[in-house]
């Protein structure tokens, strides 16, 4: 029973003396992989008991080294208004050494000591070995195709060929369709191109009969149009006698060009009270004139 109740009061009297005891959690920085320059950063977490702070002068001093130098230590305490809590320290070196091989270089330990309550406490960061690689690596060993810098392998060649077949059927295509419209527009060189009187037939043979006023002077208009482009010029009946006599292969139809001159004068500049003379008549004197034409070759 004795037994039980002192371990029972050592224990009430130890859980005080522990919560009052200064915690300290680092976060262990990146080990390896560091070269000259580089900077590296020790931070730790500190839970700090009501009424302990820590000594200023326990904190480390940015100082020159040959290897590696503190360049920076802060002290984060808690806000003012959380008496105790948690404060964070902050250690931050850089590298000065070049190693020529990948050394181990340590970084010192640390040790704090906190001030202000019945006694002082003391915490501790180990030292901590980081890996350094040099900068440069080691030169390569003097074989052949391992020693100093090569030259340059030749870029690798293209297949080209399956690119320019493209390309050939591709300008092939543009070539073509560039003379279809061409063609279309220009017309074609080996098309026959129709002759005035071919032209007129094919509108006129369209015509019905009896035919009215409109389809007379279409049939008119068209008949006009074929003298037209066979003269070369606008041909009415006081310039008859010089086209036949250009075109001597017409000169068998002179009566019926007379008529069909009287007509449309008629037709054109005295409508209204002329009758209209049988659409055949005229039709027939377009097909003798493309028959003509046509024998003529021209």
């Amino acid at each position: 029973m004795v037994s039980v109740f002192l371990v029972s009061t050592l224990a009430l009297m130890a859980g005080p003396a522990s919560a009052q005891a200064v915690q300290l959690r680092e976060l262990e920085p990146r080990r390896f992989g560091y070269q000259i320059g580089d900077l590296v950063e020790r931070r730790a977490e500190v839970d700090l008991p009501t009424g302990l702070r820590l000594d200023r002068e326990s904190l480390p001093t940015p100082r020159p080294g040959a290897s590696m130098e503190l360049r920076e230590a802060r002290w984060e305490p808690s806000p003012w208004w959380r008496p105790g809590g948690s404060a964070t320290l902050l250690l931050r070196y850089q590298v000065l050494r070049s190693p020529g091989t990948p050394q181990l270089l340590d970084l010192p330990p640390v040790a704090l000591r906190f001030v202000g309550g019945a006694r002082p406490q003391e915490v501790r960061l180990d030292g901590l070995p980081i890996l350094v690689s040099p900068l440069v690596p080691e030169p390569p060993p003097e074989r052949r195709g391992l020693g100093a810098l090569q030259p340059d392998l030749p870029p690798p060649l293209i297949d080209t060929h399956a690119l320019r077949s493209r390309l050939v059927v591709e300008a092939l295509i543009a070539v073509l369709a560039g003379a279809v419209l061409l063609g279309s527009v220009l017309g074609w060189p080996w098309r026959r191109r129709p002759k005035p009187f071919d032209v007129a037939w094919r509108q006129m043979r369209r015509l019905p009969e009896p035919a009215s006023a409109v389809h007379w002077r279409q049939a008119m208009t068209a008949l006009h149009q074929a003298l037209d482009l066979s003269a070369g010029e606008a041909l009415f009946a006081p310039g008859l006698d010089a086209f036949l006599a250009r075109r001597p292969a017409f000169a068998p139809l002179r009566p019926e060009l007379e008529r069909f001159f009287e007509l449309s004068r008629r037709t054109f500049f005295a409508p209204g009270g002329e009758a209209i003379p049988e659409l055949g008549w005229l039709k027939a004197l377009c097909r003798l004139a493309r028959q003509l034409e046509r024998e003529s070759g021209r």
